[in-house]
């Protein structure tokens, strides 16, 4: 009977094993989603970073690439968007007379990300597993606009002597249109970069943090980095 519970228990174990062992070398797919923090670097005396705050809404696709090793490459695509905004206001008194402007400048972004990741897996145990990774990617950018807005207030009694509106402006450009924002205010249309991070499965949920920069300029003389932070799930 000890012979036979011993033979038992040790079937037991090598079925457990051999699942584990599955379970390290299993792809998956699934959904993420996720903030995005992008920097833009301006390459210029005394210019300020501009900052991005967005999402992007993705799929995950990952392939087994070694049989003994759990060593996955991950693909699929993403849809980011992207926001800028800064306002700036003024004020200055003339003779007893105050004059106020206020500039409002905003920066919506949109792209498609495709991915193409070295993933290796580390199961903690049958419900969690680390996943770091590295590799390269390409961003499409397919919208990119920025508003210009100038509003100025003028002492009531200069009505009639200035134009307030002679001062202001409302416009809008399209950032791929070198008529609108000229020659090095032009952004690209194909961007490519390099990202590493990790993520961690804890069962069929996903989470995750990541960093990528792009090799090359989106506009003359500015490039991007972003961080990100994701959630998910596999299936």
């Amino acid at each position: 009977m000890k012979k036979i519970r011993t033979l038992i228990a040790t079937l037991l174990l090598a079925c457990a094993g051999m699942s584990y062992a599955q379970a390290e070398s299993t792809p998956w797919k699934g959904f993420r989603f996720g903030y995005d923090h992008t920097f833009v670097n301006l390459d210029y005396e005394d210019a300020d970073d501009m900052d991005f705050n967005g999402f992007t809404v993705s799929y995950a696709h990952a392939f087994n690439i070694a049989k003994k090793l759990p060593l996955f490459i991950e693909t699929g695509a993403g849809i980011n968007f992207s926001r800028y905004s800064e306002d700036e206001s003024a004020s200055e008194t003339i003779g007893g007379y105050t004059i106020s402007a206020k500039n409002e400048i905003s920066t919506n972004m949109l792209g498609l990300t495709i991915p193409v990741n070295l993933v290796y897996k580390v199961c903690i145990n049958d419900k969690l597993a680390l996943k770091p990774y590295t590799g390269f990617y390409m961003r499409i950018n397919m919208m990119s606009k920025t508003k210009d807005k100038m509003s100025v207030n003028l002492p009531p009694e200069w009505e009639g002597i200035v134009d307030a509106s002679d001062y202001e402006w409302d416009e809008e450009y399209n950032n791929f249109d070198e008529d609108e924002v000229g020659e090095d205010g032009k952004w690209n249309r194909v961007q490519g970069g390099w990202q590493i991070g990790a993520t961690l499965d804890i069962s069929k949920f996903n989470v995750g943090i990541g960093y990528a920069i792009d090799f090359n300029e989106i506009a003359e003389k500015a490039r991007c980095g972003i961080f990100s932070a994701r959630i998910g799930f596999n299936f």
